[in-house]
């Protein structure tokens, strides 16, 4: 018999104990709905990192009534510079019209009435609407804030280093300020996340193997009686073994693809919840490459673990 026919007889074979069967692909699921979880956290944290924390930024301040013309042309430069990342510039009117909402005052209620609306009234003029007074000779400088990707293989602080330096040698700079320290826990977070990803890919791998392993064993021990008879009428060995391989991973793979349906509903609940105020949290599916390694580790090590069964 082909090995294609003594596979497709494995497959028939299942339906001679579904109940086993069935409690042990829900198992198989279960493991790799587990192992596609955490990655979907590692691969989460590891992009809100990049995103939010892996990049050099640069607050930068001109000097108080320097050109405004001249500063938005630098502002421009900077938008085109290599590696930039994002810009976001205020121009003194705009920084101080920040200022003057930041500071307006907050009434709650139906407002205010009787002799508290004049004091009201004067409040809010003496604190934070009343500052056109300002306008000829606004004391807020130009300033911006310049996010840069670093480019791959420069050491960080270095070239953060070499960056500052060029940002506080513009014309009309009179202040460049970072924080080195946020890119190297950046830094420190992302290592640390690829090296606990493959120990915990590792034992989930082990799980599955010895719950695959383990089930096909109790199966083989309710065919004991058929499995000597094929031995003593002479049937090789790979006769024996191929039906349990190629039910191993038939579990391995039905398994694992349920589990990304499973998981694919998981990331839309998470995106519901934490895509908020003040969250603001994307969960975003993962990658292409890693659903598709976990379906492919899922079917080895079942059928590995099929087949090492299968031998003893």
């Amino acid at each position: 018999m082909s090995t294609t026919k003594l596979f497709l007889r494995g497959v028939a074979d299942m339906r001679r104990f579904p109940l086993p069967q069935l409690c042990t692909l829900l198992t198989v699921c279960m493991v790799a709905l587990l192992a596609g979880t955490g990655l979907l956290i590692l691969h989460n944290v590891q992009t809100e990192v990049l995103r939010t924390q892996a990049q050099a930024r640069f607050q930068i301040y001109w000097k108080v009534g320097a050109d405004v013309g001249a500063v938005e042309s630098q502002w421009a430069d900077l938008k085109h510079a290599p590696g930039i990342a994002e810009v976001s510039t205020f121009t003194p009117r705009a920084a101080l019209s920040e200022l003057m909402r930041g500071l307006a005052p907050k009434t709650s209620g139906g407002g205010l009435t009787g002799g508290n609306a004049s004091s009201g009234a004067n409040s809010g003029a003496n604190s934070g609407e009343d500052f056109a007074w300002l306008e000829g000779e606004n004391p807020l400088p130009a300033t911006a804030l310049v996010s840069f990707n670093i480019p791959p293989g420069e050491q960080p602080e270095p070239w953060m280093g070499r960056m500052y330096a060029r940002l506080k040698g513009l014309e009309g700079v009179e202040q460049v300020t970072y924080n080195p320290t946020q890119l190297t826990l950046a830094t420190g977070w992302i290592a640390l996340i690829q090296k606990a990803a493959w120990p915990a890919l590792g034992f989930f791998a082990l799980v599955v193997g010895l719950v695959v392993g383990n089930t096909l064993k109790l199966m083989m021990l309710a065919r004991k009686d058929e499995v000597e008879i094929l031995s003593l009428v002479g049937a090789r060995p790979w006769f024996i073994r191929a039906p349990l391989f190629a039910n191993g991973v038939v579990q391995g793979l039905t398994g694992s693809v349920l589990s990304l349906f499973c998981l694919k509903f998981l990331q839309a609940w998470l995106r519901s919840v934490l895509d908020v105020p003040p969250l603001f949290l994307k969960v975003e599916f993962l990658p292409l490459w890693q659903s598709v390694a976990l379906v492919l580790a899922t079917t080895c090590v079942a059928g590995l673990a099929s087949l090492i069964a299968a031998r003893k």
